[in-house]
């Protein structure tokens, strides 16, 4: 079983926390009646919101990566 040093437990826990703020944001679930293209500025910010989550997976997939193989 692998461990993570103390500061990528600190850093996860920052992600998970910025990741349940992510998902109280009403821009994080896209409707199923949208259209994509009529309005530029919501299209911004659920583009917006899909990134940061990508960034938030990527990052915690990465410091579990790097406990796993320290």
């Amino acid at each position: 079983m692998w461990q993570m040093t103390l500061k990528q437990r600190r850093r996860r826990g920052e992600l998970v926390a910025e990741l349940d703020a992510l998902k109280r944001n009403s821009y994080s679930r896209i409707p199923d009646d949208y259209v994509h293209g009529e309005d530029t500025e919501e299209d911004e910010k659920y583009e917006d919101a899909l990134k940061t989550l990508k960034s938030i997976v990527e990052e915690m997939h990465a410091i579990e990566i790097a406990a796993r193989d320290a």
